[in-house]
């Protein structure tokens, strides 16, 4: 977690607020090579809509 790396935190609740935010960048928008340059998100949605597509064929 880069972002996270060295950070000092005052308080337990900042500290949480933090990774919180971290995993929802991560899921939401880093872009992931293994997932052909689309998010978690993005991919899932993708990957459910194939679903789908496929079991009304």
């Amino acid at each position: 977690m880069e972002r996270l790396h060295g950070q000092r935190f005052v308080t337990r609740r900042q500290a949480k607020d933090e990774v919180i935010a971290w995993v929802l960048w991560y899921n939401r928008t880093r872009l992931h090579s293994t997932l052909a340059y689309v998010s978690p998100v993005r991919f899932e949605q993708d990957w459910h809509a194939a679903q789908a597509k496929q079991a009304n064929s």
